[in-house]
């Protein structure tokens, strides 16, 4: 997939999944700017010299307005936005406190608003053409006990996603989804962490549970989510408008 010539935001970039979609849209050829709560540090494998990094909090809405503006001014402008920006806590509904439901959606859903808001601003300013892709999760279609907050800021953003689409569409402006299943990332190892232990397995029990629910027996990997992003930001892709694209081995079929 060609991107030479995109200029690519990434959310939640400092590491795992954002970290690969970041160095799979430099390996297309686009101009990249990896964001984190501390500005990431890898090495880029291909394309150094289109790499910028910066550090970004997707929950502050000033610090959003700044970060794209100032990109849009150093590059071409930003077309392509990729949100990973995400957190997990376990949490039984009866001990969750209304903090912890509005960190929950300040990350999960009102950071992908705003970086979505501004880039679209910076999009229609220029008359350009854009992809968004929002990384939601199969949480925000099936119910998981004890991640109701979870679930709910994810099924947001697919509600977002879809809505936007119809909004944008006319613009030349495509919003899609992408609904990972289990990645294999320390997230998902804080998952069967909490997992066993509000539940007396093992952890070797609650993987092996985890891949006997995924009908190819395997966890998703983070080139795997990478793979889907770079196809959605390019235009082999332009005809796909509104979708929110189950990527979880079989587990969600919807």
């Amino acid at each position: 997939m060609e991107l030479k010539g995109k200029v690519a935001l990434v959310t939640g970039a400092g590491q795992s999944t954002g970290m690969a979609i970041a160095q799979g849209l430099l390996r297309a050829g686009a101009t990249v700017i990896a964001t984190d709560l501390e500005a990431p540090a890898w090495e880029a494998k291909v394309g150094a010299d289109r790499l910028i990094r910066e550090a970004l909090d997707v929950s502050q809405e000033d610090q959003v307005i700044g970060l794209v503006k100032e990109m849009n001014r150093r590059t071409t402008g930003i077309n392509v936005l990729v949100n990973n920006a995400g957190i997990y806590q376990w949490a039984l509904l009866k001990d969750m406190e209304l903090k912890d439901w509005e960190r929950m959606f300040a990350v999960n859903s009102t950071g992908t608003f705003l970086c979505i808001r501004e880039v679209v601003r910076g999009l229609l300013t220029r008359e350009a053409s854009g992809s968004i892709v929002n990384i939601a999760s199969v949480g925000g279609k099936n119910a998981f006990p004890s991640q109701s907050h979870y679930c709910a800021s994810k099924a947001a953003v697919i509600g977002l996603t879809r809505s936007l689409a119809v909004e944008l569409g006319p613009e030349g402006i495509r919003v899609n989804a992408i609904c990972p299943g289990s990645i294999d990332t320390p997230m998902l190892a804080k998952v069967r962490e909490d997992i066993a232990k509000n539940t007396g397995q093992s952890l070797a029990e609650v993987k092996k549970g985890m891949i006997t629910s995924i009908p190819l027996r395997r966890f998703q990997q983070p080139e795997d989510i990478a793979m889907l992003a770079v196809f959605l930001a390019s235009d082999n892709a332009r005809n796909i408008n509104g979708e929110s694209i189950n990527l979880d081995g079989g587990m969600v079929r919807d």
